[in-house]
């Protein structure tokens, strides 16, 4: 039974030299051509990093701060119409009547 081709629990040999000649001339292109894929991948890589920096910076709406102003004019919005659904409770309170007839009165429908 030839041994020689099965893997031993040992420590690896000392020498990355004989780990080399170890490979075969089909290994060493492979190995090769990974290593030349990674350095073009890290490359492309560090080209995007560079592009959506470059884009970031032109920006003249960041989305950070655009979100930030959408949420202060929602804010905003939720506190102006709570105080007109109010008034209009109070004039319905005066009047005698529902809040749905006098939203009716002022056009504003169940999808407002």
């Amino acid at each position: 039974m030839d041994t020689s081709k099965i893997p031993s629990d040992g420590p690896p040999s000392s020498s990355p030299a004989k780990e080399v000649s170890a490979l075969s001339a089909k290994e060493i292109k492979h190995r090769d051509h990974l290593l030349s894929q990674i350095a073009a991948l890290e490359a492309e890589l560090a080209n995007l990093k560079s592009k959506n920096s470059a884009s970031t910076a032109k920006l003249t709406n960041p989305a950070k701060s655009t979100i930030q102003r959408h949420i202060k004019l929602l804010h905003d919005f939720n506190e102006i119409r709570d105080v007109g659904l109010h008034l209009i409770g109070m004039i319905a309170d005066e009047r005698g009547v529902g809040l749905k007839e006098v939203l009716g009165e002022f056009g504003v429908t169940d999808k407002d």
